[in-house]
């Protein structure tokens, strides 16, 4: 079913002459494993396709990717025969240079959308056919999800929200060596953050080091920025660089990721300018305390709620209580973030049991509002014996 050659560079397309198409980050066998693992579930859930709006579900299936999601794009999956990618005109090129698929529907921007998944399902003589839907997907409107109704009223719409990523939860070897190479990559990024942090700089400073440093070290575009907070800026979640100047006394948080073929690491770390406060020194043992006895907790066959309980729990001998999940999957990153918490997390009551080859971010701040953070985090490869960190960096507050 799917057809293509990851040595061949330049293909000859039906009707578009030569093209450019780079080679796929994976194996024609593991798109082929994937594609019929997905059609299970559809057959189960009685589907005779799937119309799939979420990036990294796509992605996962096709290797299509690009950030413009501003515009709607799909990927019609049918039970059986090839898929079709719909995308705007101009992202045709870039659908055909990345992905295997053949088949492309496409609109003119300003030309309504859904006049592209009208030929699409009509060419695969889907319109009368029970259509999955991913409602759960921030990429498919209501307004959209209405004109798909009322173009097809004699289709029927079930909600299949959750199918593929059922699927993406455990990594295979393959994507576990893209997310080791992202682990290098936000490592350096990290190291390049630590070192530019110097009283009398800016946190601007700061974040051009850093995003110099993962470029350099091989890292693709980031799903989310770097989070570079600057003293009482620390205390605000995901916020970042804003022009800041480093002054004796700062903490410096710094939380980013590496990205290598859309697979993601993360990494956390603080840097404190000048003497610690014994405060912040207690916090600072405490979340690396916490963290170590997270990770310690994550192994195949326990819960996903169990990592979490282990992780509150030693907050709150600590005196702290923590109002956040224990972690969250990593893989694929398109944005707006940078985790598959919508496939995994560690959160409080997950009856998920953990698998070799799940992968999970754990980040542990101390986080009280008006006052400095420290935090800490590691990103966490589960094996068949336990676990295996997969980000290799100091676990210490950094003094500068």
């Amino acid at each position: 079913m799917i057809r293509v050659d990851a040595s061949v560079t330049h293909i000859q397309q039906g009707g578009r002459g030569v093209t450019y198409r780079e080679p796929q980050p994976f194996t024609v066998a593991e798109y082929e494993g994937r594609i019929a693992n997905v059609r299970k579930g559809m057959h189960a859930h009685g589907l005779d396709a799937l119309l799939l709006t979420t990036p990294e579900n796509v992605y996962y299936l096709t290797n299509h990717h690009t950030p413009a999601y501003d515009a709607f794009q799909a990927l019609l999956l049918p039970a059986e025969g090839e898929p079709t990618l719909i995308t705007p005109l101009i992202e045709e090129l870039i659908g055909r240079g990345h992905s295997w698929v053949e088949r492309f529907a496409t609109y003119p921007h300003g030309a309504p959308a859904l006049s592209a998944v009208r030929t699409a399902v009509g060419d695969a003589r889907l319109d009368r056919g029970c259509l999955g839907v991913e409602l759960g997907s921030a990429f498919l409107s209501v307004r959209t999800y209405q004109g798909l109704v009322a173009q097809f009223p004699a289709a029927s719409f079930r909600d299949a929200s959750g199918l593929v990523e059922g699927e993406r939860a455990v990594k295979s070897d393959q994507e576990i060596a893209y997310i080791r190479r992202a682990a290098r990559v936000a490592e350096a990024g990290l190291r390049a953050g630590i070192e530019a942090a110097e009283v009398g700089r800016s946190d601007l400073d700061v974040a051009a080091a850093v995003h110099a440093s993962i470029f350099r070290a091989g890292g693709e575009y980031m799903s989310y920025p770097p989070f570079i907070a600057v003293g009482l800026r620390s205390s605000l979640a995901h916020n970042t660089w804003g022009g800041k100047r480093l002054e004796a006394g700062d903490v410096v948080f710094l939380e980013l990721s590496g990205v290598v073929q859309r697979y993601g690491a993360a990494l956390m770390r603080c840097v404190m300018l000048g003497p610690t406060p014994p405060e912040l020194a207690r916090r600072n043992q405490i979340v690396h305390e916490v963290l170590e006895a997270t990770i310690e907790a994550i192994r195949p066959g326990t819960t996903s709620g169990e990592v979490d309980r282990v992780c509150r729990e030693a907050f709150l001998r600590r005196g702290y209580r923590v109002l956040k999940r224990a972690g969250y999957s990593m893989g694929i990153n398109f944005p707006p973030g940078w985790g598959e918490g919508a496939v995994l997390d560690l959160s409080d009551g997950n009856p998920t049991v953990l698998r070799p080859g799940m992968v999970f971010h754990s980040p542990q701040p101390y986080r009280v509002p008006g006052e400095q953070t420290v935090a800490t985090s590691e990103t966490v490869l589960v094996t068949a014996t336990g676990r295996e960190v997969l980000t290799q960096f100091p676990r210490e507050l950094f003094r500068k």
